[in-house]
């Protein structure tokens, strides 16, 4: 808007000049002092500008780094706890197999005792002595059973034993794996917080190129009419490539009948209503919600993602296509758990909720649009 009105300015001093009687030397100076100092101001906004566009370019890279490093350690987070799952259920079956063990080495060991009891000698003077047939018949019975019966219990007693030790070793490496991991999430930890740091040092100096009210106000209109422009590609796009590529998806039926019953994309106290002011005289195009870092953010309604990116002022983003023109958007998330052309379900988690895109607090901005006109979220949701 400011250049606009410099460059109308311009104009009308280029008219004027023409139009107008000869002037004098001193009026003729004071005119072309005007026009250089148009030319300079025209010439600082175009570099202000590019700085701008650097500055996002520079943070979109960060935020960027940021959501890998995020998503990286969420999934070591989620290994971690399975290994220690793991982990408790070996020790559990290395303390069923370890009483398990004594228990049949204290049955060995009763059996032991009582063939000593015996002894072999009793054996000897019933052969020797030839007492009766009938008990000479059942005390060999007798010790037949319980020389099975022994080297059935020292089958079983090794047995135990290896599988004991086979546990003992499957727990040593996990374990080892326990230690690794949590090795991995030190240094990513270190690595994120590095990263965060970073993205700190250039939304300040984002900040600082950004510090009118106008510059401000520039900006959210570029940004609005970026995220109109890219969202209505990516529509076209994706319904071109499903027309080429013949999918067979169940049609979408749009979202008029969900009026007032949709879910909840999170949890959360809304920070801006719908329509409410912003900057200047700019009014909020969606709703923000407030959220904790790393909160899952859930389709409100099944459909095609036809955006999962960075998208300049809203951060990590991503839009679904309910059909019949109705369109959900999800914005300044931490990352990302979806992908252009993926089917959703309503309440899949589609992304984490996070504060890209410049802001600084940590929250969730949502858009319903219809025939690309936003709507009111709140009369949507339930």
């Amino acid at each position: 808007m400011r250049l606009i009105r410099l460059l109308n300015a311009s104009l009308i001093a280029g008219v004027l000049l023409l139009l107008c009687p000869p002037l004098h030397a001193n009026e003729q100076q004071q005119l072309l002092d005007v026009q250089q100092q148009l030319k300079q101001q025209q010439q600082q906004l175009k570099k202000r500008k590019n700085d701008i566009s650097k500055a996002q370019e520079q943070l979109r890279q960060y935020e960027l780094a940021l959501a890998d490093s995020s998503q990286q350690l969420r999934k070591l987070n989620n290994q971690l706890s399975h290994s220690k799952i793991e982990q408790q259920q070996i020790q559990q079956q290395e303390k069923a197999l370890e009483e398990k063990l004594a228990q049949q080495q204290q049955a060995l060991k009763a059996q032991i005792n009582s063939a000593y009891r015996l002894g072999n000698s009793d054996y000897m003077k019933m052969l020797l002595n030839q007492q009766n047939a009938a008990d000479l018949e059942r005390m060999l019975s007798y010790y037949q059973y319980l020389a099975k019966a022994r080297s059935k219990a020292l089958e079983q007693v090794n047995f135990q034993q290896l599988e004991l030790s086979k546990v003992q070793s499957q727990l040593a490496e996990v374990q080892q794996q326990l230690e690794g991991l949590v090795a991995q999430q030190k240094q990513k930890l270190d690595q994120l917080q590095s990263q965060q740091n970073q993205r700190k040092q250039q939304l300040a100096k984002l900040n600082k190129l950004q510090n009118t009210e106008q510059s401000r106000l520039e900006q959210l209109q570029i940004n609005e009419q970026h995220l109109q422009q890219v969202i209505s590609d990516q529509i076209e796009q994706q319904q071109q490539l499903a027309l080429k590529q013949n999918l067979d998806k169940t049609p979408l039926t749009g979202l008029a009948k969900a009026k007032g019953k949709l879910p909840w994309p999170l949890k959360g106290r809304v920070l801006h209503s719908y329509n409410s002011k912003n900057q200047g005289q700019t009014r909020w195009q969606g709703i923000v919600i407030d959220s904790h870092p790393g909160t899952k953010v859930t389709a409100v309604a099944s459909g095609n993602v036809v955006f999962a990116d960075w998208l300049r002022g809203y951060g990590l983003v991503v839009a679904i296509d309910h059909g019949e023109q109705y369109l959900s958007f999800y914005g300044y998330n931490q990352s990302l758990n979806a992908e252009i052309g993926e089917r959703v379900s309503a309440g899949q988690t589609v992304a984490y909720a996070g504060n890209t895109g410049g802001q600084t607090t940590n929250a969730l901005f949502f858009q319903i649009r219809h025939k690309g006109q936003t709507q009111d979220p709140r009369k949507w949701l339930k």
